[in-house]
């Protein structure tokens, strides 16, 4: 029960950090020490005070935890829900196959560009070939009409007296 002669009490501090001295002299000024209501309303306060420390403990700890297992994200761009995660995941996955194709496309045509030259080289080295077969049948046909030209020409030389 509450004393007239305690009525001129100030409000208390508010229960932030205040120590279990402190509470135990602020309900021994409200009501007699002696009294039920007082070892409740102490026991009660003793709980909360307690039950308050370790939420506060537990509280730090996950937050510590938490801290620890936060992986670094892009300062630029806000986290993403799971769907928006997926497509974006879906949209630089068809990207990088988009550009491991154009390379691939540009080295085809680049084999391809070096195995054209490789054809039209040996077409001209068989071309050159066969003109240097033709060139050496030619010289041996003309050679060969010489001879008989010249051979022709002896005869009539004899011929003639």
């Amino acid at each position: 029960m509450v004393h007239s002669s305690y009525s001129t009490l100030t409000a208390p501090p508010p229960l932030v950090n205040v120590s279990r001295a402190t509470i135990t002299n602020l309900i021994n000024q409200a009501y007699d020490p002696s009294s039920i209501a007082a070892n409740n309303l102490s026991e009660i306060l003793l709980r909360l005070q307690a039950a308050k420390e370790i939420a506060e403990y537990e509280k730090d700890a996950l937050r510590a935890a938490l801290h620890v297992h936060q992986k670094p994200r892009n300062r630029h761009e806000p986290p993403l829900d799971l769907q928006q995660r997926k497509a974006q995941l879906v949209k630089e996955k068809e990207k990088e196959k988009e550009l491991l194709d154009k390379i691939e496309l540009k080295e085809a045509k680049e084999n391809n560009r070096i195995y054209q030259l490789k054809i039209k080289e040996a077409a001209r080295a068989a071309r050159e070939e066969a003109k240097k077969v033709r060139d050496e049948a030619k010289a041996v046909k003309a050679a060969e009409l010489d001879a008989k030209r010249r051979d022709r020409d002896a005869a009539k030389a004899i011929q003639q007296p």
